[in-house]
This record gives structure tokens, sequence and C-alpha cells, in this order.
């Protein structure tokens, strides 16, 4: 292996104890080529993940030592070894949508760190809606508030706000009220 020290010069004391406490790994994110990266020896798991950057909720996994073609999620430091390949895997989120009268259904999917924004605007232009309209989520009757832990594979379907809303027991629910203009709020406020 490149970078590794004989294990002659080891034993005759020629190494210093700082080189002995380095460990080079091949470091890959999703989408990425690995990389490699030293840091000092870690001592434990949360010294590993503090080392690469690892964040909560992400998962650290390895080769298996003899079937080298599966990946097992790392637990203990003793499960690596300076040399070794760890796969960093971030959990991604999954709605489905629907807007009426087209009943295909489209995935909206986002990495830990989107916010609310950045999700709505991703459902705005799966729904084929013009960049900026309000949305509302629809879960059959109930409205859901748009969250970054919203329940994975959850199926909503969207509704502009500016329009009415389906026929509920016979009767349309009312469009949103409309906010007075700030001409009539103006006139109002004028003696």
């Amino acid at each position: 292996r490149r970078g590794a020290v004989p294990t002659a010069a080891r034993r005759l004391g020629m190494v210093s104890e700082q080189h002995e406490a380095l460990w080079q790994l091949h470091v890959q994110l999703p989408n990425r080529e690995p990389v490699l990266q030293e840091i000092a020896q870690p001592q434990s798991i949360e010294e590993l993940r503090a080392s690469l950057g690892v964040e909560s909720g992400q998962t650290l996994l390895t080769s298996h030592r003899v079937h080298r073609d599966r990946l097992y999620v790392v637990e203990r430091i003793d499960q690596l070894s300076s040399g070794d390949s760890v796969f960093v895997h971030v959990p991604r989120r999954r709605i489905y949508i629907t807007v009426l009268p087209d009943v295909n259904r489209k995935a909206v999917m986002w990495y830990p760190g989107a916010t609310v924004d950045q999700i709505e605007r991703a459902i705005v232009k799966a729904a084929g809606f013009p960049v900026g309209t309000q949305i509302e989520l629809l879960d059959g009757e109930a409205s859901v508030v748009l969250s970054t832990t919203i329940p994975n594979e959850m199926e909503l379907q969207v509704v502009p706000v500016s329009e009415q809303r389906p026929f509920v027991g016979g009767h349309a629910a009312p469009a949103a009220p409309s906010a007075p203009s700030r001409r009539a709020a103006a006139n109002d406020a004028t003696p």
C-alpha cells in the first residue's frame, strides 16, 4: 500500500508516534468520486464521524472483508483500518404528489439540510405550477403543513391556494380570502 510504513522500520523505532497515529481512508459521498483523506487515528466512531464531517442521520458503510461486493454499517472502530474505503450514506426524503385532473403521481425528493421553502418550490415545479404559486397540500380532506420531517413516502394532492377547494360533503369549500388592497386600506385610514 502506498504510504504504508514497513513493519521492520516500525519495530526498530524509526517511525515517529505522530506518523503511526494517521489513517488514510478513501471516503466516498453519494454521486461523487472517492477522495483520499488523511485523519488522526480515531479512538471511537464519534471521533471518526467528526474527523470526516459526517452529520447525524448519515450512515458510514464499508466493504465486507470476505464478500467485497457487499457493504455493511460501521458500528465499531475496529471494523476499519488505514487504507479502507468508507461510503457515506445520506438518507433522502421522498413524497408523492398528484394534481387533479391528472392522476399520475410524481416523486419529490430532498436531502437533510433542505429548507421548507426549497421543498415547497420543488413541489410547485413538479406540479407544473408557475414559480411563486402558493399551494395547499391535502391528505384526503385534511390540509397538511409542509415540514422537513414530513413522513417518508406520503402521498399528497397539491392544490393552488387561489383555486376553490374540491367539493366536500356536497358543498364547495370557499377559496382563501384575498387580502384587502393597500389602496382600500389607506382609504379606510384617512378621516
